[in-house]
Parts: structure tokens; C-alpha cells; sequence
């Protein structure tokens, strides 16, 4: 129910009315009432643990939070259910896709998350926190422990398909020094799509990306190249060797460029969570 309609509800039942300010204080209070304040929710993080715990033997659950002045404030928490993990060691794809979104809801902060896809391609879900702010101390929390639920080692035989979220980078590079870090290639041709715009060098871009010969990026390169050469340096620096085919690692069975299975999780839980 809108403000307006309120109102309106309020003239025709009561005969009263009333101002959109009381509408909006009223509609506050009712609300509050029905959901609980912020805090009341917060201080229930424990049970809430506890009860994954109990329903999900062997599952991790972490809460992380700040002290101030005697006070604990919440900061992040991280759940990996079991059943998850026992379905990456039984059967899987050595592909991981991290990625972050912005919660919608009114508690604001982000959420990270590990997926990969299953042998039909459909989403699956390892690992995801919920944190105060997208850094590199709360990736690396998150990613030391996801190291550490799939025994990942320092990365050996993996890859990681990622978007270039702050911290991300530097945080896999130092927990999981020897993985296959590719980067997401929508991610990079939105950001040069916002310096240089053409349906030429989007197709262009595209036929580089999934190009598998070497020989052959190359030749598709050099056409974005004669068209402006700034062009062709920009993508350069992007390290191609991180998001076209011709120079992935073979073995892995996973031909996808972009990180868009994360993404399409991330898009759907951020506006659930809390």
C-alpha cells in the first residue's frame, strides 16, 4: 500500500483526514511491529548459527564483529553448508566464480560469494558471506575460508573467474598464488564501452574474446586497432591472457568468459538476505 492509498483508505473508512507525513509514521510503526527492529535481529545472529549448526552437522558458520566502547557490532558472516562441499569433492569442475553484490534490502552492506556451475551447467553455490563493505580484509576472510573448507591448497589445477571487485585480486593472489585467475570479459567491455562506444568493436570484441587460436585474436585485435589505436591499447592492458580462450589453460571443460552464473545468483540473494 502506497502513501496515497493510505490516505485515501484512511477518508473513506473514517472519514478522517490525514496528512502523507502521518501516513508515512504510521505505515514506519506498523512495519516495525510486524518485522522487529534491526537490533533485535542482529542480536539473533547467534541463534540463527547455532540452528545451521544443528541442522547441518558439519557445516561452517562464522560471525565476525568489531568492539567498540564494550559494544560488539556486527561486520560478517560466512556459511558453507556441507552437502555443498561434499557435491565440489565428489564430482566437479576446478572452476570457481567469486563475485560481490550490493544488498537491496534496508540493512545495507554486501554479499560475496563462491559459485561454480554442476555438470548441467545449472548454478551451484559453495560458499557466500555477508559483509559490512567490499575490501580486501573481508575477501580475504572470505576466501581464507574457502580455501580452507575445499582443502584448495595455494591453488594448484584451479581457476577463478572474477570481476575486478576491489581487494579481490590482490586477495587471491595472496592466498592462492598458483590459480588460473581469469577475469570476466562482459566486466572489461563494460568499462571500455563507457570510453569508446561502436556495434563495430563490440562485435569485434566479442569474436576476440572467444576466439581459441592465438593466431587468430591476434588478427582481431589488430582490427581494433586500425580503427584507434588508444582503443587497442586500453584492452592490451587488461592482460588478454585473463579473459580470451586461445590462452585459457586446457583441461578444465569450462569455455565460459564471463562470470555471469555469480552474477545471476548474487543478482536474486541480494534481495533476500536480510
Amino acid at each position: 500500500m502506497t502513501l496515497l492509498e493510505m490516505q485515501a483508505n484512511m477518508l473513506q473508512r473514517f472519514s478522517v483526514s490525514v496528512s502523507l507525513g502521518q501516513c508515512q509514521r504510521a505505515m514506519a510503526t506498523a512495519m516495525g511491529m510486524i518485522e522487529g527492529k534491526l537490533g533485535y535481529h542482529y542480536a539473533k545472529v547467534w541463534d540463527y548459527v547455532a540452528a545451521i549448526r544443528l541442522s547441518n552437522p558439519g557445516t561452517t558458520c562464522l560471525v565476525g564483529v568489531e568492539s567498540n566502547l564494550g559494544c560488539n557490532y556486527f561486520k560478517r558472516f560466512y556459511v558453507s553448508f556441507k552437502t555443498f562441499r561434499d557435491g565440489w569433492s565428489r564430482g566437479y569442475k576446478r572452476v570457481i566464480g567469486l563475485d560481490g553484490s550490493f544488498l537491496k534490502g534496508q540493512v545495507k552492506g554486501e554479499i560475496l560469494t563462491a559459485i561454480r556451475r554442476d555438470a548441467d551447467n545449472h548454478v551451484y553455490p559453495i560458499a557466500w558471506a555477508v559483509v559490512n563493505v567490499d575490501n580486501k580484509d573481508n575477501w580475504t576472510w572470505f576466501i581464507d575460508n574457502l580455501v580452507a573448507d575445499l582443502d584448495l591448497g595455494v591453488g594448484n589445477g584451479l581457476v577463478v573467474l572474477s570481476d575486478q571487485h576491489k581487494g579481490l585480486l590482490q586477495a587471491v593472489a595472496d592466498l592462492l598464488p598458483h590459480v588460473e585467475h581469469r577475469k570476466c570479459a562482459r566486466h572489461i567491455f563494460g568499462n571500455f564501452r563507457k570510453k569508446y562506444i561502436g556495434l563495430e568493436l563490440k562485435s569485434l570484441f566479442c569474436e576476440a574474446t572467444m576466439n581459441t587460436v592465438k593466431g587468430d585474436f591476434l588478427a582481431k585485435t589488430e582490427k581494433i586497432k586500425k580503427i584507434t589505436e588508444t582503443r587497442y591499447t586500453y584492452l592490451m592492458a587488461r592482460k588478454p591472457e585473463t579473459w580470451c580462450r586461445a590462452f585459457f589453460s586446457h583441461g578444465y571443460a569450462y569455455e565460459v568468459v564471463e562470470n555471469g552464473v555469480a552474477e545471476c545468483f548474487n543478482d536474486s540473494e541480494s534481495h533476500l538476505i536480510l
